[in-house]
């Protein structure tokens, strides 16, 4: 009998493990469709899948607009942005990336934006 809810629980376990990796996610292979310059809906178009949030941002006059995806690594999902200035791509990759990148501008927007992301999903 304790055998049975052992494997019960450990069933239930995986299973909740499973649901949270669970949502719409891109893989690395998608994104060798991308290329610098691609409209939102191109990019929608190659993905194939929207973003889970859209947020926009502006910095030292500059405006962009922000699409939130998860990626999946293989081990876990992570946030991945692709960032677009005049509806067009300028930049896609994990928050850390973003921070490394030279353009100090997209650098503050995406601070904005991840604020505004933030304060959306809070209840």
């Amino acid at each position: 009998m304790m055998n049975r809810l052992q494997r019960l629980l450990a069933i239930l376990g995986v299973a909740l493990v499973l649901s949270s990796c669970a949502g719409p996610q891109i893989f690395h292979p998608q994104l060798s469709a991308l290329d610098k310059g691609l409209s939102q809906a191109q990019v929608l178009a190659r993905l194939g899948l929207p973003p889970l949030s859209t947020h926009a941002a502006a910095a030292g006059g500059r405006a962009f607009v922000f699409d939130r995806y998860r990626m999946n690594n293989g081990v876990h999902a992570d946030t991945y942005l692709l960032a677009y200035e005049r509806d067009r791509l300028v930049f896609w990759g994990y928050v850390s990336e973003f921070r490394r990148q030279p353009d100090n501008d997209l650098s503050q927007a995406l601070t904005m934006a991840l604020r505004e992301a933030a304060a959306a999903a809070k209840p």
